[in-house]
């Protein structure tokens, strides 16, 4: 069963208990006020009859006609007959009388003979209520004196139609109940079809994204529940979405590395086994042997190079880096004492203030000379390539900038990727496997900081990152 249609049936059941309840309540509340009111009047009415009958006896009983009270055959006629005025002027047809005597015999009556029964087994009641052939009637009893006798004055009081006053509110009560119930299920139907339409959207949009397309939402604006329950799917698909993109991103760039290192062991090992095996197959001159030779040696550095930095890559995804103070300025001298040694023409030139880091001696190092590796591959001779370092709070900001042959932005937002190189022939002649950015970048997520790049094709290119001063506790 669907969710609007639970909605739906609940509520009509809810209406149903609620409507039955209250309507019967209600009605049995009327009847019974109705009855009370009916009874009042019936016992007012008989009272008044009762005593206008005893006045007129008392009259007659002390007049001569009856012999002072004394003749009771007289006294009863006269009350028979007074009676029989009642009933000759009442204009409710459904009450009658009955007179009765000391031993319950009928003197006078003009009560159905199917009832008269009745009427004398509760005549000594004041009033009783009872049920003969589906009619209910009151019954009232009283006492008159006429002259020396004691007779019962009986009003027999039909009062069916208050019965069918509360027969015919409880059918219309029905009525007007299966019309509420009809009524309130169109209404429901619609209302619940609008409330369960964010709830259905929520089912389209996940079926959606189920079947691939990650970038569907369901943008309910709404403050509730529902509102709430969407701005948190959404926040999760959003999520799911970036996690996806992110690992199809990885996956892309872990073929786009697989094909790259093969293209880069194969082209060495290609010219590696190439002159090799003109080597050993053609007795070759010292100058083209020397030239072989020459051939193997630098493609073999090549392969040394692309092998250490892979095993560089791989030791940091692997090992837990424990960071120590290191002096900025033993680093520096490092590297210039490196760069020394290799008789460039470039003119390197460090420009540092004095500080202890938070870091790793060979760590450091190795993200520097990468980067001014880079920086002297991509500058020309006598440039210049400045090394500052300075303090910034608590952060130690590096920057290394060159005024080479830059690079554009696509080159910038994947130079850090594996293997890329934004100039290959140049990265090529000068030994690079595309390998030393890569690095670099691992270094600076083990350090949590990240590599900034700024660059113009042909004005250089400058980049920064920071590490965290060492503080002395």
């Amino acid at each position: 069963m669907k969710f609007a249609d639970k909605i739906i049936y609940s509520c009509l059941l809810v209406i149903v208990v609620v409507y039955t309840l209250g309507s019967t309540i209600m009605i049995v509340q009327n009847h019974n006020h109705l009855l009370e009111t009916v009874t009042q009047q019936n016992k007012s009415s008989h009272e008044i009859e009762s005593y206008s009958i005893e006045s007129r006896l008392l009259q007659d009983a002390s007049s001569d006609t009856t012999s002072q009270g004394k003749n009771s055959d007289v006294l009863l006629q006269r009350a028979i007959y007074y009676i029989q005025q009642f009933h000759s002027s009442i204009e409710q047809p459904l009450v009658s009388y009955a007179l009765l005597g000391s031993n319950n015999q009928i003197l006078y009556s003009k009560i159905d003979k199917d009832i008269e029964e009745n009427v004398i087994k509760n005549k000594n009641e004041h009033y009783a209520y009872t049920t003969i052939n589906s009619q209910n009637y009151m019954i009232i009893s009283s006492e008159i004196k006429a002259g020396e006798q004691k007779y019962s004055f009986l009003g027999c009081y039909n009062i069916t139609p208050t019965f069918e006053e509360r027969t015919r509110q409880f059918y219309s009560s029905l009525y007007i109940g299966i019309f509420v119930l009809g009524l309130s299920y169109f209404i429901l139907r619609a209302l619940a079809r609008y409330l369960t339409s964010s709830i259905l959207k929520l089912n389209t949009v996940s079926q959606r994204i189920a079947a691939g397309n990650y970038s569907e939402r369901t943008c309910i604006d709404s403050h509730d529940e529902i509102g709430e329950l969407s701005k948190s799917f959404d926040e999760m698909a959003e999520t799911n979405e970036q996690t996806i993109h992110e690992l199809q991103h990885n996956v892309q760039q872990r073929e786009d590395f697989m094909g790259s290192f093969s293209h880069e062991i194969k082209t060495p090992m290609t010219a590696i086994l190439g002159f090799a095996d003109m080597m050993r197959t053609y007795d070759c001159d010292s100058e083209s042997r020397q030239k072989a030779a020459q051939y193997i040696y630098t493609e073999g550095k090549r392969l040394e190079t692309l092998s250490y930095a892979l095993m560089d890559l791989l030791s940091l995804d692997q090992q837990h880096v424990e960071f120590e103070p290191i002096s900025i300025t033993s680093i520096m001298k490092q590297l210039d004492y490196y760069y020394e040694g290799k008789k460039l023409d470039i003119n390197i030139v460090f420009d540092y203030q004095e500080c202890l880091l938070n870091s790793q001696d060979d760590l450091l190092f190795a993200l520097m000379r990468n980067l001014i590796d880079n920086a002297i591959k991509a500058s020309s001779s006598q440039q210049e390539i400045l090394i500052k370092g300075y303090v910034n709070k608590d952060r130690y900001i590096i920057i290394i900038q060159d005024h080479g042959i830059g690079m554009s932005q696509e080159d910038i937002e994947k130079v850090t990727e594996p293997f890329y190189m934004a100039d290959k022939s140049r990265a090529r002649s000068q030994g690079g496997a595309g390998l030393g950015l890569s690095l670099v970048k691992r270094i600076c997520d083990v350090h949590h900081t990240k590599l900034t790049i700024t660059s113009i094709l042909n004005q250089g290119t400058t980049v920064s990152f920071d590490i965290g001063v060492y503080q002395d506790e």
